[in-house]
């Protein structure tokens, strides 16, 4: 059992989730960093080419091979269903890549504990100089029409470190496959009424040893937008 403000959490009622693809170099780590804060980690891996598998397995996480590269939201969803169906109280996603510090995970649980049904999204802005150039300027676009479509302000709603409460999971159906899911889920809760928070974490940026990030800022950025406007248009209907 872990004390947070005062509290008491158990950490063996939240799962980690890591959907990876291709990432041998990194996965191994992430998860042994992760297994500190939360002993339960499930790994999505999205069709590799590489060892991803079998590193994620040597460190003992629970592996969901899926047999082709379906895209970040289908492993996101495929985890989520396996995350559910084992009774988790609420599901930690972050990324294989190392972008992500684990030892952040607390902050989450500390912010679960004052509002339980609240989908919390790490905010990377207290270090804004970080970003590379033209992921701040996609991250900036995307925050803005998508704050503008759920009706209120999120500093950094591409951020794929979060806590998903397992009661707002199934609550929420789920279509899209890549990047867009994790602004699908976003427009969704909002208009169930499912209160959005932000967390702050670390904003990492990696050198050339770590796997090279999918995310095409461009590309997703304009997927990304284009849910968000299908999302406001079902409301104008």
């Amino acid at each position: 059992m872990s004390r947070f403000e005062g509290r008491t959490v158990n950490p063996k009622t939240f799962c980690a989730l890591i959907p990876a693809y291709n990432a041998e170099s990194s996965i191994g780590e992430v998860i042994e960093r992760t297994k500190k804060q939360i002993p339960r980690v499930i790994v999505v891996n999205d069709g590799s080419t590489d060892r991803t598998e079998a590193v994620a397995r040597s460190r003992e996480a629970e592996v969901v091979s899926l047999p082709s590269n379906r895209g970040k939201g289908y492993a996101l969803r495929e985890g989520f269903r396996v995350a559910l169906s084992n009774g988790c109280r609420a599901v930690i996603t972050l990324d294989a890549d190392g972008q992500h510090d684990p030892a952040d995970i607390p902050h989450f649980l500390t912010a679960h504990q004052k509002d339980s049904r609240a989908i919390l999204i790490g905010s990377r802005m207290a270090q804004v100089d970080r970003f590379p150039r033209q992921r701040y300027y996609s991250n900036r676009t995307a925050a803005y029409f998508i704050s503008k479509a759920l009706g209120q302000y999120l500093e950094d709603t591409q951020c794929g470190f979060r806590l998903y409460p397992a009661e707002t999971l199934r609550s929420i159906p789920l279509t899209t496959s890549h990047f867009q899911t994790e602004t699908e889920v976003l427009l969704r809760a909002a208009r169930r009424g499912i209160p959005l928070g932000s967390v702050p974490v670390k904003n990492i940026y990696l050198n050339g040893d770590a796997p090279p990030s999918n995310f095409r800022p461009v590309i997703d950025t304009f997927y990304i937008c284009l849910v968000v406007l299908q999302s406001y248009l079902r409301l104008m209907k």
